[in-house]
């Protein structure tokens, strides 16, 4: 399985073309710890979170302070990301991108959308999901697979299997409106490559990810080029 290193994680911030592998050229990825970035925010993008409790207040900062300096480096300089009714950021013209975190790391994916339709990051701890969760997360079909793994991994690839929903749950939706279900994405994961399939309700063909785990996370990764366009 492919490995995000320590050092990447501990980056402050991280910017590469894509430093986690987990999406093909044209996507920009940052990831870097969470921290109190609050007071970096746009006025605008503060009231978004005027009652939230700190720990939800500074994952937002971070991830907008991320964003800020991926679209920074596409031309759009100290842009406010806002958000729409459904809490969907409201990118610039012209761009997609994604925001994610968790267990004290918060990840962002950009692109411009003459390359791509869609994107989707998601992080996750590599030991939450639980086997009294895998009924909830796992179509019975993904579950004997889980099962019939090495236990040592079952915990890390459940979580594979959780955050590879979610991220194709980010990249589909602000195409479609559709509020998926775990139960309505179909994953077939490819261990040796870091990779997955998934089928999901209104798309003709599947949408292609992939994923990196190390010890505390598991990153997963979804761009969706025009031909992945909703049938």
């Amino acid at each position: 399985m492919p490995v995000v290193s320590d050092a990447a994680m501990d980056a402050q911030p991280l910017l590469a073309p894509d430093p986690t592998g987990l999406f093909p050229r044209g996507v920009r990825v940052l990831a870097s710890p969470v921290s109190d970035s609050v007071a970096a925010l746009h006025e605008s993008e503060r009231v978004l979170i005027a009652r939230a409790v700190p720990k939800r207040r500074h994952e937002f900062a971070t991830g907008r302070r991320l964003a800020r300096e991926g679209l920074a480096s596409l031309g759009f300089a100290n842009f406010a990301l806002l958000a729409d009714a459904d809490r969907v950021p409201l990118w610039p013209e012209g761009i997609i991108g994604s925001i994610s975190h968790a267990r004290g790391l918060c990840a962002v994916a950009v692109a411009k959308r003459a390359a791509f339709v869609g994107v989707g990051i998601d992080v996750e701890d590599a030991q939450a999901v639980r086997p009294e969760l895998w009924r909830r997360v796992l179509r019975p079909e993904e579950e004997r697979w889980l099962r019939a793994q090495p236990g040592s991994v079952q915990l890390p690839l459940a979580a594979v299997f959780f955050s590879a929903k979610e991220a194709v749950y980010k990249a589909q939706f602000p195409l479609t409106r559709a509020r998926l279900g775990f139960q309505d994405v179909a994953l077939e994961l490819d261990t040796s490559g870091g990779a997955f399939r998934a089928r999901t309700p209104g798309f003709a063909r599947p949408l292609e990810g992939a994923y990196a785990l190390r010890a505390a996370w598991v990153l997963t990764g979804v761009a969706l080029d025009a031909g992945s366009v909703p049938a």
